[in-house]
Parts: C-alpha cells; sequence; structure tokens
C-alpha cells in the first residue's frame, strides 16, 4: 500500500516538463499578443479590435478541433452556462479596455495582478476551495511587488478607471474558475468561451456601426489583415495554453502564475522592446513578486501537508 501510495504521488516526469513548455508558450504568446495589440488599436476602434480579434480566434478553434477530432458544439443543457460564461469574458475585455480611459495601464495592469487576492475570496464562495491563512501574506507581497514594478501611484485613481479595473478583475477570476471546473478538453472549452461572447458582441457590434466603420477603413489594407491575423492567432494560443495550465493547476496556484505572467509581460514589452528604465523600485517590486510567488507555494504546500499526513494514517 505505502509503494502504491509514493506512486500515484509521484508526478511523471513527463507531466512536468510539459507543464513547464506550456508555461513558456503561455508566456511567449502573452507578450507577443500584447505588443501587437497596441498596433491595431491605432488603427481602428476598440470594440472594432475586441470583434476581430474574437473572430479569428474563432475561426483558428473551429479548424484546430475539428483537425484535432474535438467537439466544436457544447452540450445543449450546458449552453446557457457557456452563455454567461462568454458574457463575462466580453464584459472583463470590454471593462478593462473602458477603464483604461480614465487610470494608466500601470494601475489597471496592477489591478488585474491582484487576481490572487481576488480568487481568495471568489474561489471559496463560488467554487467551495479553501486556502490556508499562511498564504495571504505572500499574497500581499505580490500585489505590493507588482505596483512597484511597473511604478504604479495614486496619481490617476479615478473612481470610474478603478471601478471597470476591477470588474474586469472579477470577470476574470469567475471565467477561469467556471472553465476550471468542467471536465471537457481545455481546447473546446476555449472555443466555447470564444463563440459565446463573439456572440454576445457581434449584435452589439453591428448597431454600433462596426461594419461601416471596417468599410470605411482608409489605411493599409494589407497591413491590416496582417495584424489581425497574427493579434488572432496570438489571441488563440494564449487562451488556448492558458486553458491547458488552469485544467493542470490548483486554481490559487495558476492565480499566481498569472500574475507573474503579467509581471514578464511589464518587463519585456516595456523595460525591452519599449526601451523604459528599471529603476530601483522596479527591480525591489520585481524581487518581491518572484520571492511572493515561491513562498506562496512554499506556505501552501506546508499547510497543507499536515492534512494529507492525517488522511495517510487514517487510510492505513
Amino acid at each position: 500500500r505505502e509503494m502504491s501510495s509514493t506512486l500515484q504521488a509521484r508526478q511523471p516526469p513527463f507531466a512536468w516538463k510539459s507543464l513547464a513548455a506550456v508555461l513558456l508558450f503561455w508566456f511567449a504568446t502573452s507578450i507577443l499578443f500584447n505588443y501587437l495589440t497596441p498596433q491595431l488599436i491605432g488603427l481602428v476602434a476598440n470594440q472594432d479590435v475586441t470583434m476581430l480579434e474574437l473572430s479569428v480566434t474563432v475561426c483558428f478553434g473551429l479548424v484546430t478541433n475539428k483537425l484535432r477530432g474535438i467537439g466544436v458544439v457544447p452540450p445543449l443543457r450546458r449552453v446557457p452556462k457557456w452563455l454567461l460564461v462568454g458574457s463575462l469574458h466580453l464584459l472583463g475585455c470590454r471593462s478593462f479596455v473602458y477603464g483604461l480611459k480614465f487610470i494608466p495601464v500601470s494601475l489597471a495592469q496592477t489591478i488585474r495582478a491582484s487576481s490572487p487576492m481576488v480568487a481568495v475570496p471568489i474561489s471559496y464562495l463560488a467554487f467551495g476551495e479553501r486556502c490556508p491563512w499562511q498564504v495571504l501574506p505572500p499574497l500581499a507581497a505580490i500585489l505590493a511587488g507588482f505596483a512597484l514594478s511597473v511604478g504604479a501611484d495614486g496619481a490617476g485613481a479615478d473612481p470610474a478607471g478603478c471601478g471597470a479595473a476591477v470588474a474586469s478583475l472579477c470577470c476574470l477570476v469567475l471565467v477561469n474558475g467556471a472553465s476550471k471546473a468542467e471536465e471537457h478538453h481545455p481546447f473546446a472549452i476555449q472555443l466555447w468561451v470564444c463563440v459565446f461572447a463573439w456572440l454576445a458582441l457581434f449584435p452589439l457590434w453591428v448597431l454600433g456601426g462596426g461594419p461601416a466603420r471596417l468599410a470605411a477603413f482608409s489605411g493599409d489594407r494589407w497591413k491590416l489583415a496582417g495584424l489581425v491575423l497574427m493579434d488572432g492567432c496570438m489571441y488563440y494560443a494564449e487562451q488556448v495554453s492558458q486553458n491547458q495550465v488552469l485544467k493542470s493547476l490548483p486554481f490559487l496556484p495558476f492565480a499566481v502564475i498569472d500574475t507573474l505572467r503579467r509581471l514578464a509581460i511589464v518587463c519585456v514589452s516595456g523595460f525591452f522592446i519599449q526601451g523604459n528604465t528599471c529603476t530601483l523600485l522596479n527591480a525591489v517590486g520585481i524581487l518581491l513578486v518572484l520571492s511572493g510567488a515561491i513562498s506562496y507555494n512554499i506556505a501552501r504546500a506546508g499547510a497543507t501537508r499536515p492534512v494529507v499526513v492525517a488522511e495517510a494514517k487514517k487510510a492505513d
């Protein structure tokens, strides 16, 4: 029995290597996506960007799932849920963009990066997951470190902008939690979320004059088409890899890794691509985030180990 328990507890090396590869791919596609999207926003309206991204993502998803033999239609009894999840996904995207009218990107990203702090109460209230109190200090360190690393301050703390960013964050956590609760393939989940988000946006986009705006576009259409394809491809790849990581990890550790991903986006796109100066506060913030993430996993493992040992003794 002891040998059987040891074998069950030990993860196959290939599984960890595969997860590490997916994590690297997720980080890379996120950085590229956040590099391409601002260029696309400079050409067309924000709502058009969201519509184009979702359209390309849905097309990629339909082709990929068909080739892999994965279902493209959700069970009929689950359609209301996926319509709600897709609408939440859309609301989160639009809320984040709306908030940028009132607050700087650094503050908006800081609010969204606090997903571990929001995931703790939401995971308990909505999904029944509990976390030990020992993980709260590391979560606070992650939030403080991210604020320092992106240079966030209270100068742009407009209530409307902050409220929109918080709404976007809550939608993000709820979508991730609802997606994780499903047993379907990550590729199918990603497709269904984007399809129902597209269905929720399409009538609003048409009524808002979206087709007319695209028809009246007077710039380089080949450049626009190329950016749309690359941006949509990165969006699709980012969403697929995110769902794979989400299905492979517990809900709260996923939120911590998502914070590290956002930090990577800021560091790479800000410090390296855009050439922003890395100040002492930025460096301290990066160290806080990294040490907070490590401390979180140590605290969580230390808090859950006594429970696992006690259950093992009862089984014996």
